[in-house]
């Protein structure tokens, strides 16, 4: 796996929780410094006591079974603690942001909550409300363990890491329904890796034959995340050369704009109120033979599992077109907070995670790659183990998601989530129009990154 990062630059992002107001009930909680902590002491103490808050974003089918899971096993390790787990609905990390800076100003910091490695945790990281993880990740050896790619993720602007990985998926993907492709008569290729000629024939011969009130594709993107996904899907599979200008604050309204024109030609196929659902429901009416295809993240398959789809019979996958050789990464984790009731019990959950046995059920349920090269193949079923030995083969480049936290300010990714899914529920889809407000999301949130992922 090939992915460069030079640094991560130190984004000031006050406007979002760099001037968090010092009064109230926040004021009064103590931030606990790691330097103070014996870390290795908290983590073997199994008799500990308490109670602590999980927060995270998964609610569709599979993926709360996965999380339940890590609960359970964190229940048989720290017996005496309780772990309440807190479903924050928004998907991509957006909802979270918010939802902690509401709690923490309140003085109700979660101990942990999910969170994706990158730009999206320096707003905690200016407000000072997360604590350094370095010490867990030496106990655990999780350098030692991770996969190639996930310490250099995993490490922040200033140097320290403060997250722990749990599992990762692969963002640049389409799912289609086997059934509704024979029933039309539309033949499937013998290769997933399709070009964007086969990409528009397959969806002029399901548009020619599906009837009014079907569709070859859909967005589900009630939320905004899903259009702003399958923009930066296009932007790779348009020139990678863009995409690296573009995580890096360097981009021009003609390059957006023919980004933007694809992604037009592609609504033409969605069916028109596909921003009225989220992107699982969604996921059920392509089940239900209503849309041919849906353009998701990896994550889509615990959801279709817990359908009973399976997958090579009931439904396909594509690589997104124009992104063969190259691996769309989304890595969840789990990041603590400095000043909750239990700061000692969220240290015990970031450290769990990533324990054998949580990798096991979670990656097992949730059909996600573990960050971890001691997690045993097979525990994978075929489409994961697929996935992962195209992430770890020397010959795939790796490129962050701005969709999901890792590649942009949240600041940006948030407001291009808005932008873009106005784009998409616009009824001429002027590029030129949108290409203009993108670029200037970029230019007032300050983008300048460091990637290289062009060689």
């Amino acid at each position: 796996m090939k992915l460069k990062k030079a640094g991560l630059l130190a984004l000031v992002l006050a406007l979002v929780l760099g001037a968090l107001p010092i009064g109230g009930a926040a004021a009064k909680k103590e931030k606990k410094d790691v330097a103070d902590m014996d870390i290795p002491a908290i983590l073997e103490d199994v008799d500990a006591k308490g109670t602590i808050n999980v927060y995270h974003w998964w609610t569709a089918g599979g993926e709360k079974d996965a999380v339940e899971s890590v609960v359970n096993d964190f229940s048989d390790s720290y017996s005496n603690i309780r772990a309440k787990s807190n479903a924050i609905p928004g998907g991509a990390g957006g909802a979270m942001v918010m939802k902690v800076k509401v709690l923490q100003q309140a003085g109700k910091s979660p101990e942990t909550f999910q969170a994706h490695p990158g730009q999206e945790i320096e707003p905690y990281l200016s407000s000072n409300l997360l604590l350094n993880l370095n010490d867990v990740w030496e106990y655990a050896n999780l350098a030692g363990r991770a996969l190639p790619g996930m310490e250099e993720l995993s490490t922040a602007s200033d140097g320290n890491k403060y997250i722990v990985p749990i599992g990762i998926h692969k963002t640049n993907v389409i799912f289609y329904n086997i059934h509704v492709f024979e029933k039309y008569g539309v033949e499937v290729p013998d290769h997933e890796d399709i070009t964007w000629d086969e990409f528009w024939a397959i969806c002029d011969q399901l548009a020619a034959a599906m009837p009014d009130g079907e569709y070859p594709l859909d967005l589900g993107d009630r939320k905004g995340w899903p259009a702003c996904q399958v923009f930066e899907d296009i932007m790779l599979g348009t020139d990678a050369q863009i995409y690296e200008n573009f995580i890096n604050g360097i981009y021009s309204v003609e390059e957006v704009t023919s980004v933007l024109s694809t992604y037009a030609k592609l609504m033409d196929y969605v069916a028109p109120d596909h921003s009225s659902r989220d992107w699982y429901e969604a996921s059920g009416q392509v089940v239900a033979g209503t849309y041919a295809m849906q353009i998701m993240g990896a994550w889509m398959q615990p959801l279709m599992t817990s359908m009973g789809q399976v997958y090579g019979e009931d439904y396909g996958v594509f690589t997104f077109p124009g992104t063969d050789g190259w691996f769309g990464m989304c890595i969840d984790g789990f990041v603590v907070s400095n000043d909750s009731a239990d700061v000692e019990g969220g240290v015990r959950w970031a450290y769990n995670v990533s324990t054998p046995s949580v990798q096991t059920a979670f990656s097992t349920l949730k059909e996600s790659i573990s960050p971890y090269s001691d997690t045993p193949d097979e525990i994978y079923n075929a489409l994961t183990l697929r996935f992962k030995n195209e992430l770890i083969a020397e010959s795939t480049k790796v490129y962050p998601s701005f969709t999901h936290g890792t590649a942009l300010p949240w600041s940006a990714s948030t407001s291009l989530q808005v932008q873009i899914q106005e784009f998409a529920t616009s009824s001429d889809h002027d590029a030129e129009y949108f290409a203009n407000r993108i670029v200037n999301i970029l230019k007032e949130s300050g983008v300048k990154g460091d990637w290289n992922l062009v060689e």
